[in-house]
């Protein structure tokens, strides 16, 4: 009986470990897909909701904040902005950082990339960022979704 508990707990340590992230129907019929500049002047104001983040390139360094966690930016070519770019601040698990870094980096990059997440604000720093939880969604017959790289 102990030998199975500890089975289960293992293999429910390692689902949410390598698992996407799940996404109730009623949650993912509202997600809202945006473009950097116009995140950026809305991002107070979505802080907990998740939503869909058009760019053209990540920030090339990521900045080790804390044990599990890392800073980088995503960035689009804004022509109305003062020097052509726009960026958005965004925090990374650990674990993802191997797929975060799949995304170009190069600065001239024009193809458009998608990433989800969801809108929070650090309370040490009283700002908002984007969480990243993946690339793809895959939505069941229920309407449900599954965020992941």
């Amino acid at each position: 009986m102990k030998f199975l508990l500890i089975v289960i707990t293992a293999f429910l340590g390692i689902t949410a470990a390598f698992g996407g992230q799940r996404v109730d129907e009623k949650i993912w019929r509202n997600v809202q897909t945006y473009d950097v500049s116009t995140l950026l002047k809305q991002e107070s104001s979505l802080i907990g909701r998740i939503v869909a983040v058009r760019f053209h390139y990540r920030s090339p360094k990521l900045r080790h904040l804390q044990p599990n966690w890392y800073e980088a930016s995503l960035w689009q070519h804004d022509p109305n902005a003062k020097n052509g770019y726009s960026a958005l601040r965004v925090m990374v698990a650990k674990k993802d950082v191997p797929a975060f870094e799949t995304i170009t980096s190069d600065f001239k990059s024009m193809s458009e990339v998608t990433v989800y997440g969801r809108i929070e604000k650090d309370p040490n720093h009283y700002l908002a960022y984007l969480r990243v939880l993946g690339r793809k969604a895959d939505v069941d017959a229920s309407g449900n979704a599954t965020l992941d790289w």
